[in-house]
Parts: structure tokens; C-alpha cells; sequence
């Protein structure tokens, strides 16, 4: 796995000099702050609630963007993503409260569609929408929770690697962002949503079913192209 994905995030650096002389094509770095959560689909009778809160992380990569007219082009990324969440969970049927920490780290490969509609100058805004594929590198859940029993609560703690998680998952993602020149350089500031689609088996107390959750995420980035 991390063979592939220092391949996929070596290839545009090695083409991108080809490219840009012949095409415009146009490759760029980015990197920015990332809000994660992981919302729950209705299924009934499950035996516990579940109270979702924000994983505060990091997100960057390369990309490549393909102007096809002067406003309007693709852009292909290669990016490393921060998702997750942390869950209050309460069992409905046992006297159990727990805090869960779901840590998950990604290979996301988004592909977008861009159009430029305000110029001034320099200085452009743009909107931004298209589809994800993310690739799980590793995940972890930490939970810490306390169980009444005769009436003494009794704290216990799980650490859990998240192999049987789904390793791809697919997203769908809307954005805007404004462009400008800054020591003669191209760069952008842009905010991203990403909703997933794929629901994930988060794992939940030792011996309950798991939690049936979906990635949801937000992405402040600063980027330059070269």
C-alpha cells in the first residue's frame, strides 16, 4: 500500500513537465485543515443511540488540473485526508455510556469539475463539484466508557484497529474558492464538502452490533500551482 500510493503521488510531478509546456495543463501542491464527522443512517431497532462530534485533522496532496476552455476545467487529486469522528454512545438495553474515538486516515482521490465564473484581474472565484474515491491506510477506535453494575459505575477502556472496515469508500463533493497571484505565483484558497455514500461498520461496545456510519467532511486549503 504505500508503495502505491508514493507511486500515485510521484506521477504528476513526472509529467507535469511535459504537459504544462504542451497543454497548460497545470500541477499544484495544496494543503489545509480538516473537519470530520460521520453521520448515521435510520435502521431500526438498534440497541443504542448514538451522539456524533467533529475529528479535527489535517488534509494535502498534489494535483493536476486540465483546462478544457478559459473558465472551465478538471482537476485530479491525490490527496491524504483525515476523517472520523468521536461518538457518545448509549446502549438503550444495558446501563453502559460510552466515548468513542474513530480515527480514520485516507488515500483520497478526488475528481472535480471546475468553472471559473467571476475575473478580476488576478483574481478569480470559482465553483467547484465531482465525486471521491478514498482508499482507508489505516484506523483506529478508542473507546472509554463506564458500566453500572449494583450500583457502582466501573470505567473501562478498548483500543481497536479498524481492519474490518471497508477499505474504499465513495464520496460526493461540492466546493468554491478564489484564486490570486502572490509572488508571481498562481494559488488558491478553497472550501470543500465531502459526503459519503458508502455506509461503514464502526465498531461499538465488546459484544453489541456495530454502528452503521458514513464519513462527512470539511476542507479549509491554502495551494499554489507551479
Amino acid at each position: 500500500m504505500k508503495k502505491l500510493t508514493f507511486a500515485l503521488l510521484l506521477l504528476p510531478i513526472l509529467v507535469n513537465s511535459s504537459l504544462s509546456a504542451q497543454t497548460g495543463v497545470r500541477f499544484g501542491l495544496k494543503g489545509g485543515y480538516s473537519i470530520s464527522t460521520q453521520y448515521g443512517i435510520d435502521v431500526p431497532e438498534i440497541p443504542y443511540t448514538v451522539d456524533s462530534h467533529f475529528r479535527h485533522g489535517l488534509a494535502g496532496g498534489l494535483l493536476v488540473f486540465f483546462p478544457i476552455t478559459e473558465s472551465f476545467g478538471i482537476q485530479q487529486e491525490f490527496l491524504y485526508v483525515m476523517k472520523g469522528s468521536r461518538e457518545d454512545i448509549t446502549m438503550k438495553n444495558l446501563a453502559v455510556n460510552t466515548h468513542t474515538e474513530y480515527n480514520l486516515n485516507y488515500l483520497e482521490l478526488p475528481f472535480v469539475f471546475r468553472y471559473t465564473f467571476v475575473k478580476l484581474g488576478n483574481f478569480k472565484i470559482y465553483g467547484s463539484s465531482g465525486f471521491a474515491l478514498s482508499i482507508l491506510l489505516n484506523g483506529e477506535s478508542k473507546l472509554n466508557g463506564i458500566v453500572e453494575m449494583g450500583g457502582t459505575n466501573i470505567p473501562f477502556t478498548e483500543s481497536t484497529k479498524l481492519e474490518g472496515v471497508d477499505t474504499f469508500d465513495y464520496g460526493f463533493l461540492y466546493g468554491a474558492g478564489v484564486e490570486f497571484k502572490l509572488f508571481k505565483k498562481n494559488c488558491f484558497f478553497e472550501y470543500r464538502f465531502n459526503i459519503g455514500w458508502n455506509t461503514l461498520m464502526m465498531p461499538t461496545f465488546a459484544g453489541q452490533d456495530p454502528a452503521p456510519l458514513r464519513n462527512q467532511n470539511y476542507i479549509f486549503s491554502l495551494g499554489i500551482y507551479l
